[in-house]
Protein backbone atom coordinates (compact mmCIF):
# COMPACT_ATOMS: atom_id res chain seq x y z
CA UNK A 1 0.00 0.00 0.00
CA UNK A 2 2.64 2.36 0.45
CA UNK A 3 4.36 2.36 -2.99
CA UNK A 4 0.46 2.14 -4.09
CA UNK A 5 -0.69 5.40 -2.84
CA UNK A 6 2.58 7.06 -1.97
CA UNK A 7 1.52 9.56 -4.76
CA UNK A 8 -1.03 10.63 -2.00
CA UNK A 9 1.05 11.27 0.47
CA UNK A 10 0.40 7.37 2.55
CA UNK A 11 3.22 7.51 4.52
CA UNK A 12 3.14 3.75 6.09
CA UNK A 13 5.29 3.46 9.53
CA UNK A 14 6.06 -0.22 11.07
CA UNK A 15 7.08 -0.63 14.66
CA UNK A 16 8.65 -4.08 15.95
CA UNK A 17 7.69 -4.00 19.48
CA UNK A 18 8.54 -7.49 20.47
CA UNK A 19 12.13 -6.58 21.23
CA UNK A 20 14.57 -8.23 18.29
CA UNK A 21 17.77 -6.77 17.34
CA UNK A 22 18.49 -4.32 14.51
CA UNK A 23 19.95 -7.01 12.67
CA UNK A 24 17.36 -9.35 13.04
CA UNK A 25 14.72 -6.11 11.72
CA UNK A 26 16.79 -5.50 8.86
CA UNK A 27 17.21 -9.46 7.87
CA UNK A 28 13.28 -9.42 7.70
CA UNK A 29 12.90 -5.95 5.90
CA UNK A 30 15.57 -7.95 3.31
CA UNK A 31 13.49 -11.21 3.61
CA UNK A 32 9.91 -9.69 2.42
CA UNK A 33 11.10 -6.68 0.19
CA UNK A 34 9.41 -4.34 2.87
CA UNK A 35 9.23 -0.54 1.29
CA UNK A 36 8.41 1.45 4.11
CA UNK A 37 9.98 2.69 7.31
CA UNK A 38 10.19 0.24 10.18
CA UNK A 39 11.35 1.37 13.67
CA UNK A 40 12.32 -0.33 16.87
CA UNK A 41 10.07 -0.07 19.09
CA UNK A 42 6.89 2.72 19.68
CA UNK A 43 5.30 4.86 22.48
CA UNK A 44 1.97 6.69 21.74
CA UNK A 45 -1.92 7.37 22.48
CA UNK A 46 -2.79 4.06 20.95
CA UNK A 47 -2.54 0.59 22.72
CA UNK A 48 -1.53 -2.07 20.61
CA UNK A 49 -3.80 -5.54 21.36
CA UNK A 50 -2.30 -8.02 19.44
CA UNK A 51 0.79 -8.54 16.30
CA UNK A 52 0.57 -7.57 13.57
CA UNK A 53 -1.33 -4.15 14.36
CA UNK A 54 -1.99 -1.27 12.63
CA UNK A 55 -3.22 2.08 13.40
CA UNK A 56 -4.36 4.47 10.36
CA UNK A 57 -4.94 8.31 11.40
CA UNK A 58 -7.06 10.33 8.28
CA UNK A 59 -5.95 13.44 7.32
CA UNK A 60 -6.94 15.44 10.21
CA UNK A 61 -5.01 13.80 12.42
CA UNK A 62 -7.72 11.17 13.82
CA UNK A 63 -7.62 7.61 14.89
CA UNK A 64 -9.57 5.77 11.47
CA UNK A 65 -8.51 2.49 12.30
CA UNK A 66 -7.55 0.08 14.80
CA UNK A 67 -7.09 -3.49 14.19
CA UNK A 68 -5.19 -6.57 12.37
CA UNK A 69 -3.07 -4.74 8.95
CA UNK A 70 -4.17 -8.03 6.58
CA UNK A 71 -8.28 -7.20 7.21
CA UNK A 72 -10.52 -5.91 4.41
CA UNK A 73 -11.33 -3.35 6.76
CA UNK A 74 -7.64 -1.65 6.96
CA UNK A 75 -7.43 -1.45 3.43
CA UNK A 76 -11.14 -0.05 2.43
CA UNK A 77 -10.24 2.51 5.70
CA UNK A 78 -7.58 3.77 3.83
CA UNK A 79 -8.57 3.66 0.43
CA UNK A 80 -12.06 5.56 1.72
CA UNK A 81 -9.53 8.08 3.42
CA UNK A 82 -7.31 8.67 0.13
CA UNK A 83 -10.02 8.71 -2.03
CA UNK A 84 -10.40 12.60 -2.31
CA UNK A 85 -6.99 13.37 -2.07
CA UNK A 86 -5.42 14.77 -5.05
CA UNK A 87 -2.20 13.09 -7.13
CA UNK A 88 0.67 15.09 -6.09
CA UNK A 89 1.85 16.82 -9.07
CA UNK A 90 5.41 15.24 -10.74
CA UNK A 91 6.98 18.34 -11.49
CA UNK A 92 7.16 19.91 -7.97
CA UNK A 93 8.91 17.06 -6.95
CA UNK A 94 8.23 15.87 -3.43
CA UNK A 95 5.43 15.13 -2.00
CA UNK A 96 2.76 18.12 -0.62
CA UNK A 97 2.55 18.49 3.51
CA UNK A 98 -0.96 17.93 4.66
CA UNK A 99 -2.44 21.53 3.56
CA UNK A 100 0.04 22.56 1.28
CA UNK A 101 -1.06 23.92 -1.98
CA UNK A 102 2.94 23.95 -3.04
CA UNK A 103 5.55 22.24 -1.03
CA UNK A 104 8.41 24.02 0.51
CA UNK A 105 10.60 25.34 -1.94
CA UNK A 106 13.24 28.71 -2.28
CA UNK A 107 10.80 31.59 -3.40
CA UNK A 108 12.15 34.99 -4.77
CA UNK A 109 10.96 37.87 -4.94
CA UNK A 110 10.99 40.56 -7.35
CA UNK A 111 14.00 41.79 -5.53
CA UNK A 112 16.04 38.80 -5.35
CA UNK A 113 15.54 38.21 -1.98
CA UNK A 114 14.88 34.53 -1.09
CA UNK A 115 12.65 33.16 1.59
CA UNK A 116 11.98 29.26 1.97
CA UNK A 117 8.39 28.32 2.29
CA UNK A 118 5.24 26.68 1.49
CA UNK A 119 2.01 28.11 -0.32
CA UNK A 120 -0.50 27.06 1.76
CA UNK A 121 -3.26 28.80 -0.65
CA UNK A 122 -3.40 30.69 -4.08
CA UNK A 123 -6.15 33.63 -4.44
CA UNK A 124 -6.37 35.87 -7.26
CA UNK A 125 -3.57 38.11 -6.53
CA UNK A 126 -1.50 36.69 -3.85
CA UNK A 127 -0.34 33.51 -2.32
CA UNK A 128 -0.28 32.50 1.32
CA UNK A 129 2.96 31.41 2.60
CA UNK A 130 3.92 28.96 5.53
CA UNK A 131 7.37 30.71 6.51
CA UNK A 132 9.77 27.41 7.01
CA UNK A 133 12.11 29.48 9.23
CA UNK A 134 9.23 30.50 11.82
CA UNK A 135 5.99 28.95 10.66
CA UNK A 136 4.38 32.44 10.23
CA UNK A 137 1.48 32.21 7.86
CA UNK A 138 2.35 35.08 5.58
CA UNK A 139 0.10 36.59 2.70
CA UNK A 140 2.56 38.01 -0.51
CA UNK A 141 1.25 39.73 -3.68
CA UNK A 142 1.94 36.92 -6.52
CA UNK A 143 3.17 40.63 -8.43
CA UNK A 144 6.03 41.07 -6.17
CA UNK A 145 7.76 37.37 -6.75
CA UNK A 146 10.12 36.86 -9.22
CA UNK A 147 9.04 36.64 -12.85
CA UNK A 148 9.66 32.47 -12.39
CA UNK A 149 7.83 32.14 -9.37
CA UNK A 150 4.74 34.42 -10.85
CA UNK A 151 4.51 31.61 -13.48
CA UNK A 152 4.45 28.89 -11.22
CA UNK A 153 1.58 30.53 -9.69
CA UNK A 154 0.00 31.09 -12.39
CA UNK A 155 0.56 27.53 -13.86
CA UNK A 156 -1.61 26.31 -10.66
CA UNK A 157 -4.20 28.90 -10.88
CA UNK A 158 -4.60 27.59 -14.55
CA UNK A 159 -4.21 23.72 -13.60
CA UNK A 160 -7.67 24.04 -11.05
Amino acid sequence: MDKKYSNKGLKIIAAEIQGSSKQAIGKIIEENNVGFTVTKGAQGPVSIAGIPHAVAFGADGKLIFKGHPASEEFKDVVREALRDVKVVKENLGGLVALGDVIEQRTWTNSEGVKMVAAVTKIDVDKVVFRLQKNGKIVPYPISKLSEEDQKLIKGMIEDE
